[in-house]
């Protein structure tokens, strides 16, 4: 017996291994699938002729042609640019730039000069001069700015003037920047022949090459502008080819412009490339271990659900398999009928609208990757995509999903249009409604998609629609007509648990749909034997009181048991299944407990797993409320207190939730400690609007009103005011 926690432990391992092996294999399936659905455009169907070979075929032309041969129109354009000759704007603040430069630099020195000669040393004299060059930004030479100081004030002064004038002369004349070089020259001549000593003459020397700068400069922007004006006004170089013309005949030797002619008819077919194949298979891993990452992290619920996994990979699998179908047909703008919004809309109704968000960015991004990563494709998919999610999210009926079509109609309408009205190709009002009308047939091929496809979906993965919950929830269905007929008050007690769990759930984040749904058929089990449940019996006799306690609560804990086997009977989603059968977790049924325990007083224990449900506890968020619900208003149907108290019913409501937190029924439900809080709340809410205090109409009133005298609410409330009911 100690070995059998090991061998458990063992079998689970098992089963969780089995189930990741099984999210593996599946994985690597879908990603191979994509991968071949997204190469097959790589694969060569057929030879290429390169610049050279001989043909051994006569190549003609299949349909007569007109197309713009790209590289003849590129190679004009380029000609037309390079006619256009370069453009120079004038510097006009160059030579008073360059004078003031000057002006500084002998002004300094003199106001310097007398410093500099306070100073003895040649030391003192080279740092003095190092200093003065950083500290005014001087562009001279040591040496020459040495010079300068020592020299004679009168003498600087001239050689001054002789500086300023011959700059003055060289920058009346252009000065292009590729011209200063050879400008510093004849500066350095004019110097040498200046009349002064061999160190003044080296120091002007110095100072006019410093100082010249161009005063006409290249405008690059200018210059670009004017050759793309160029460029812009040669026209596309068309060429037309009849059908039947030979572009190569057997046994000529191909050309480039041979190639060219078969490239843009589509008649030359590229060598594989393997490069680009295995940079898409890169991509689309990418985006596979994005997905996955995501549904891991944020979707642990589908995540852990293999069927809802194979559902989402059904989903892409069959919207790129509608594209590849598409591009067969090889009709421009024929991408925009890819109903993108298919997938969408039955993944929010089927699954939830965060992971049908997802799932749509992943199916546009790929669409992008197929159809040659074309951006109008990805924004076009993501968008009409939305609007299939916005239009189901709050679903009231199956036409929801037709309506929820032509939505996307509107969208694409609008995407379209506005696409084909800025694209530069646009040549007729007949070019402009063919891919608008393409964009219409997509709603109304999502609404078929989604309507045709949603019960089939619904039974392959066992997944719960909002649709067919809807279904579920209507009072004629053959479950609740038999509950209202055989069991009134239990069908009684189920609606008004309802009540209370959608409102719980709403307020949470839960499924209020579900949630309600589930109530109304929790109880459906009590069909076997109503009779044996306080709801149905009505003051009438009690069966319980003719058998023994452990008969009684095997009864009541049956219900459960029932219950599902009726709800597989009629069909019912296994979402609701699952909640029937964890709404009483593993309580105690204390009643019979305790009866039991006073009846085998002298006879020995009793255990309690007889009188406690088989469970299991709630799983869900949904199931807990439901749970809760169930007890609440069971709780205050049978107290004996007055029910118009609020204080008394909220009191009431946070002991039973604290009971079944304490009693660690709901551990196992995900529902947090604040969300507990906002459920009783909630739950004392919708319980006081049912049990308020009512006004008491007068007698004479209501005999007045029996007899026909009165016989509109209007006229009583003219009387006695507005009911407070």
């Amino acid at each position: 017996m100690k070995q059998l926690p090991e061998i458990k432990d063992s079998i689970t391992g098992l089963t969780k291994d089995k189930i990741m092996s099984f999210r593996i294999f599946w994985g690597i399936v879908f990603v191979l699938i994509i991968i071949f659905i997204m190469v097959t455009d790589l694969i060569p169907e057929g030879s290429s002729l390169e610049p050279g070979d001989v043909s051994t075929v006569d190549v003609s032309v299949p349909r007569t042609t007109t197309f713009t041969d790209e590289e003849r129109t590129a190679q004009l354009r380029q000609e037309a640019a390079e006619s256009v000759g370069r453009v120079y704007e004038e510097d006009g603040s160059a030579p008073r730039e360059v004078i003031n430069r000057i002006e500084g630099l002998f002004t300094v020195v003199d106001q310097e000069g007398e410093n500099f000669q306070e100073l003895s040393s040649e030391e003192e004299k080279l740092s003095f001069v190092d200093e003065m060059i950083d500290e005014y930004e001087l562009m001279i030479e040591p040496q020459s700015l040495l010079v300068l100081l020592e020299s004679d004030p009168e003498v600087r002064a001239e050689l001054h003037r002789d500086i300023a004038s011959i700059m003055r002369s060289s920058l009346e004349r252009r000065i292009y920047p590729e011209e200063l070089e050879e400008e510093k020259t004849s500066l350095a001549s004019q110097a040498r022949q200046m009349n002064y000593d061999q160190s003044l003459r080296e120091a002007a020397e110095d100072i006019l090459q410093a100082h010249i700068m161009p005063n006409i400069f290249f405008d690059e922007e200018a210059t670009e502008e004017r050759r793309q004006q160029a460029r812009e006004q040669v026209e596309p170089y068309q060429q037309t080819l009849r059908q039947g013309e030979i572009i190569v005949r057997s046994g000529d030797v191909v050309t480039e412009e041979d190639v060219r002619i078969m490239e843009a008819l589509g008649l030359q077919q590229p060598e594989f490339d393997i490069f680009r194949f295995v940079g898409l298979i890169f991509l689309i891993l990418v985006l596979a271990v994005i997905m996955a990452y995501y549904m891991w992290k944020y979707q642990k619920e589908i995540w852990k659900n293999n069927k809802k996994l194979l559902f989402l990979e059904l989903m892409v699998i069959v919207i790129l398999l509608i594209a590849q179908i598409i591009d067969v047909f090889e009709i421009e703008y024929l991408f925009f009928l890819v109903p993108v919004a298919a997938a969408s809309i039955l993944t929010t109704v089927l699954l939830s609208s965060s992971a049908a968000v997802f799932l749509t960015v992943f199916i546009s991004m790929l669409l992008g990757v197929y159809f040659d990563y074309t951006f109008i494709v990805v924004l076009t998919a993501f968008c009409s995509g939305m609007m299939g999610i916005f239009s189901v999210t709050r679903i009231n009926e199956r036409s929801d999903l037709v309506k929820a079509g032509f939505n996307v109609s509107g969208v694409m309408v609008i995407l379209v249009a506005s696409y084909m009205l800025v694209e530069p190709v646009l040549r007729g009002w007949t070019e402009f409604v063919r891919p608008v009308t393409v964009g219409v047939l997509n709603g109304l091929l999502v609404a078929i998609l989604a309507n045709g496809l949603l019960p089939y979906l619904e039974n392959i993965f066992d997944l719960t629609s909002s649709v067919r919950l809807l279904e579920l929830s209507n009072a004629s269905h053959p479950l609740l007509k038999r509950l209202l007929v055989e069991a009134p008050g239990t069908y009684h007690h189920s609606v008004i648990v309802g009540n209370l769990a959608e409102t719980a759930a709403d307020n949470i984040d839960a499924d209020p749909l579900l949630t309600r749904v589930a109530a109304y058929y929790h109880d459906i089990g009590k069909l076997k034997r109503p009779y044996f449940f306080t709801d149905n019996q009505f003051g009438g006799e009690n069966p319980h009181e003719d058998i023994s306690p452990n008969l009684s609560a095997l009864i009541i804990k049956s219900h459960v048991k029932d219950g599902v086997e009726l709800a597989h009977k009629y069909n019912l989603p296994q979402d609701v299944i699952d909640i029937l059968e964890q709404h009483h977790g593993k309580n105690l049924i204390s009643y019979f407990y305790q009866e039991a325990r006073e009846e085998n007083n002298s006879h020995g224990d009793v255990e309690e797993s007889d009188f406690s449900y088989e469970g299991p506890k709630p799983q869900t968020k949904e199931a807990a409320i439901l749970m809760l619900a169930d007890i609440v208003e069971a709780a205050v149907r049978s107290k004996q207190f007055d029910k118009s108290d609020h204080n008394r019913i909220e009191s009431l409501v946070q002991d039973l939730i604290r009971d079944r937190l304490d009693k660690h029924q709901l551990d196992e439900s995900e529902l947090t400690l604040n969300e507990l809080n906002i459920i009783g709340e909630c739950f004392v809410k919708v319980l006081t609007g049912i049990y308020h205090q009512r006004v008491e109409y007068p007698e004479n009133l209501l005999d007045e009103n029996a007899e026909g005298d009165i016989h509109d609410k209007s006229k009583i409330e003219e009387q006695t005011g507005p009911p407070g009911d």
